[in-house]
């Protein structure tokens, strides 16, 4: 891991001390661990899979985008180039990623939510520790286009089992969604990235999270809007703690012991 992102872990860590609730110690040590890279073997072999599986996402996405939908459009993926650059800016880097694992595999999370498949590579980070918990299901939304090019790539990397996606704009599926999954132990928000949009729909979860339960939010330093939306989150009700890693920001949910 590049030492910058290592560092910015590091700086994270402050912002948990003395907190002794489960949910916080196990981002305490999803960041440490991270931080350090001790990436368990088990782990790294699911990191190299994913990293070679992102590698064919610009061929899957041109493949997959040209059957998409009941007549003619330009898919997500209608040229190698276009695919490519978009899986560059819509999915995660390495390092979250492999964070992102760490901290699922330290939370151990029963029912995981994901707003935005997009081509599937946090989602697939995020499953691969469900994988290695033995345990835990995940319910990913997004438009029907992306699910149908995420779906193939975490089919051939066995996560069928593993994750149900719902496709269709999520302002229309997230109500079902939520109610089937309740309670939520850990959510990953990727998917609307507006502040009006960020804050409804961490507004719409936030009753269905399990007491202890961990809401990740991507791009919170992406615009003035998202910094906003992210400086809010603190004073929602039941938010105990969060943490800023890079451009990840936590919450932590209260748990039994804090309410």
């Amino acid at each position: 891991m590049a030492a910058g992102y290592r560092l910015l872990l590091a700086r994270a860590l402050p912002r948990l001390a003395g907190r002794d609730d489960r949910s916080s110690q196990a981002l305490a040590t999803a960041i440490r661990t991270t931080a350090l890279g001790r990436f368990p073997a088990e782990e790294r072999a699911w990191i190299e899979r994913i990293e070679a599986a992102r590698a064919r996402i610009p061929t899957s996405a041109v493949e997959v985008g040209a059957t998409v939908g009941d007549g003619p459009r330009r898919p997500v993926g209608e040229h190698l180039e276009e695919a490519s650059q978009a899986c560059l800016w819509m999915s995660l880097p390495p390092a979250l990623g492999r964070f992102l694992t760490r901290l699922v595999r330290e939370l151990a999370p029963d029912s995981a939510l994901e707003l935005g498949t997009g081509f599937g590579i946090s989602t697939s980070y995020q499953l691969a520790a469900l994988d290695l918990n033995g345990s835990g299901r995940m319910t990913s939304l997004d438009v029907e286009d992306m699910v149908a090019i995420a779906r193939p790539g975490l089919e051939r990397l066995g996560f069928g089992d593993r994750v149900v996606l719902v496709g269709g704009r999520i302002e229309d599926t997230l109500a079902g969604a939520v109610a089937a999954a309740t309670p939520i132990d850990y959510a990953l928000l990727d998917a609307d990235h507006t502040e009006a949009g960020t804050l409804s729909a961490f507004d719409a979860i936030l009753p269905h999270l399990a007491p202890g339960g961990v809401v990740v939010l991507d791009d919170i330093n992406w615009t003035e809007g998202m910094r906003r939306a992210w400086s809010a989150i603190p004073g929602r009700p039941g938010v105990a703690a969060t943490v800023t890693v890079h451009r990840l920001g936590i919450a932590v949910i209260a748990d039994r012991s804090e309410a």
